[in-house]
């Protein structure tokens, strides 16, 4: 999840592709190499700087990722084991108002 989170930083839309599995795939497939690095530049900007993972269901680990000093903000990752960690679902939290939408919604 971090080397995600490094290459949206760096706009390398290859790895971020190669890292994505389930329903971010599906987005990022009919979309420009141009619109997934835009879309994940403004959803990371500022990036999360505090990771807490709950316990492994099988092959699928749920990550929250949260903003030191900012109150009820954080983002939901869905992260499945397909011969090495990929990042499945993104989910903008917002405390108690509930899920925003992911990057390309």
């Amino acid at each position: 999840m971090r080397d995600h989170i490094e290459a949206a930083a760096a706009g390398d839309v290859a790895t971020l592709r190669r890292l994505a599995c389930g329903s971010l795939a599906e987005q990022m497939a009919v979309r420009s190499d141009e619109q997934v690095r835009t879309a994940f530049d403004r959803f990371y900007e500022p990036k999360p700087d505090k990771f807490t993972a709950s316990a492994a269901a099988g092959d699928s680990v749920s990550v929250l990722g949260f903003y030191t000093g900012i109150t009820d903000l954080e983002i939901a990752f869905v992260t499945e084991q397909h011969g090495g960690w990929q990042v499945c679902e993104v989910r903008r939290g917002n405390g108690v108002f509930g899920p925003l939408p992911g990057p390309f919604e």
